[in-house]
């Protein structure tokens, strides 16, 4: 019995299962810990800055010391579920020494709450960094937003936020994003075991579904994702990257060879990359 295209529930269920292609997963989120823990010892930081009410809502700034820089406000990954914005320091390196200060919230994860909730506080995590961008020597018109897998639905979810009405912010507040290996319509995530923590009814999905919510004013993205990856998540991001084009905005797809999900997130720390270059020349920093 098809549950979604041409899947079965099992089928489905594999095709959200990172452990199904990458079995030893756990060591690149291991090694990712490690390489930032390093990091935080040797690059200035600002850590567990309160951004909101509850004790998960803070984050890590990595500032560099160009006056005025761009802000990068990178959503970590870990299926909504698991890991934490600490995982998530190595990526400073190439940002910081590249004349971007780097911003990383940590948030809840599921199912202690909601995906509502969880996108509510990284909506905060960004107003907190538009009203405190100075303090940091952060420039709020020049705020981007990126991520990896979960982390990569959240910076689209931000992208296609209405900052002017929910917030009364600029209504392009944020000036573009970089979105590796995420999910973009999350009908097929709702189908999938992993609904067995994220509680998704048709609304709940429809209303975290960023592809439905292409806004109408130009914005830049960057959407990418790994050759060795499942086929739904190439799907997911062809059909966003397929979407956003045609809602008349600039898009540019970069298909990494040769690399599975968890290696497609480490593009982040390398500053030569195909993806980094092009979030340089997005910030205007490609001279």
């Amino acid at each position: 019995m098809k549950v979604y295209g041409d899947y079965t529930q099992e089928e489905l269920n594999r095709q959200y299962n990172q452990a199904a292609l990458v079995p030893d997963f756990s060591d690149y989120i291991e090694q990712n810990r490690e390489r930032s823990k390093s990091v935080r010892k040797d690059i200035p930081c600002k850590l567990d800055i309160p951004y909101g009410p509850s004790l998960d809502e803070r984050l890590d700034i990595f500032p560099t010391k160009a006056h005025e820089a761009p802000i990068l406000i990178y959503h970590h990954g870990g299926a909504w579920c698991r890991g934490n914005n600490k995982g998530s320091s190595y990526i400073a390196e190439s940002c910081v020494s590249k004349g971007v200060n780097l911003v990383i919230p940590g948030f809840s994860l599921a199912p202690k709450v909601t995906l509502d909730e969880i996108v509510r506080q990284n909506h905060a995590a960004i107003v907190w960094s538009y009203h405190h961008a100075k303090d940091f020597g952060g420039n709020s018109n020049r705020i981007y937003v990126g991520g990896h897998s979960s982390g990569g639905h959240l910076a689209a979810m931000m992208l296609v936020t209405d900052w002017s009405g929910e917030y009364g912010l600029p209504e392009n507040l944020i000036k573009g994003a970089v979105c590796l290996s995420g999910m973009y319509d999350l009908e097929p995530v709702r189908l999938s075991h992993r609904n067995e923590y994220l509680f998704l009814d048709e609304r709940s999905a429809n209303r975290n579904s960023p592809i439905l919510y292409i806004p109408e004013y130009k914005l830049p993205i960057v959407i990418g994702y790994g050759d060795g990856e499942h086929d739904e998540f190439k799907r997911q991001s062809d059909s966003f990257a397929a979407a956003w084009e045609a809602a008349g905005h600039p898009m540019t797809k970069i298909i990494m060879k040769n690399q599975n999900h968890f290696e497609v997130e480490r593009e982040w720390a390398k500053k030569d990359s195909p993806i980094m270059k092009r979030l340089w020349a997005m910030l205007g920093l490609d001279e």
